[in-house]
């Protein structure tokens, strides 16, 4: 089939919509609704019909300030557009042995718009499952992974994660205002890792800690999940540093400096 033969079969708004996709996932910051117009040569009446759609399918988020920007919805399709990540690929011997350490089951997440999104499990044999999988949306405020991340966030993006999706759900030992929340960012960037003191669920515990790109900037986190006897406070030392050299590792793997490492 040649090339004329191939764009007489393409489906117009098919072609516009993956355009768009790909002209926006080029704008990590967004795109102005004026700019998207002019870029792809479209009337406004049909620009916004297809940035309302992939609005409505998760594809793509319009900011708080207006701005059109990507999601990551497409990694929900499968396996193989995340077996394409860097970073899973990167991550995945480091979360290994951080099971093997702990016995601990191990995530790899990151944040997209007001959710934290599991990219990464790695399991143990036990008899135990925890109703976390690859592809789950959580809420940031109830999780070590989106905390973790969270409190290296500029404050404009921690306000837009309160306002998106609010501070409700968990259990009663979850934070409820924003005064909370943002206290307890605060104790992370001390600590240098988060928790999840059964939070989400009740007896379950997670210990999470912030992974850097090769700018030093935090854009994921990993954590280990366990049931709340195997995970006594008194233990959250000896754990929390095996998950932040963990973390520290992936970082490093990926061009982090060792000047911007805990």
């Amino acid at each position: 089939m040649s090339n004329q033969e191939s764009k007489t079969r393409m489906i117009p708004n098919v072609d516009r919509a993956f355009k768009m996709l790909e002209l926006l996932s080029d704008s990590p910051q967004g795109m102005k609704f004026a700019d998207v117009c002019t870029q792809m040569s479209l009337a406004k009446s049909s620009a916004f019909v297809l940035l309302e759609n992939l609005e409505t399918l998760g594809y793509i988020e319009k900011t708080a300030e207006g701005r059109y920007r990507t999601t990551l919805r497409l990694f929900q399709l499968g396996s193989k557009v995340l077996n394409h990540l860097d970073i899973r690929q990167i991550a995945l011997p480091h979360m290994s042995a951080l099971r093997n350490k702990t016995g601990f089951p191990v995530h790899l997440a990151v944040i997209d718009g007001a959710d934290v999104v599991y990219l990464e499990k790695v399991e143990t044999s036990g008899f135990v499952r925890f109703d976390t999988y690859i592809g789950k949306r959580a809420p940031v405020h109830l999780t070590a992974v989106g905390k973790a991340i969270a409190a290296y966030l500029p404050e404009h993006q921690v306000e837009h994660i309160i306002a998106a999706r609010g501070l409700g759900g968990g259990t009663e030992k979850a934070v409820t205002t924003p005064a909370e929340f943002k206290e307890s960012l605060r104790a992370i960037r001390q600590l240098g890792y988060a928790l999840d003191d059964e939070e989400e669920v009740l007896g379950v515990r997670c210990i999470g800690a912030p992974v850097r790109d090769h700018t030093g900037k935090v854009t994921a986190s990993i954590s280990i999940i366990a049931l709340h006897r195997e995970l006594p406070a008194a233990r959250f030392s000896t754990y929390s540093e095996q998950v932040i050299e963990a973390a520290n590792r992936i970082s490093a793997a990926l061009g982090c400096p060792a000047s911007k490492l805990r």
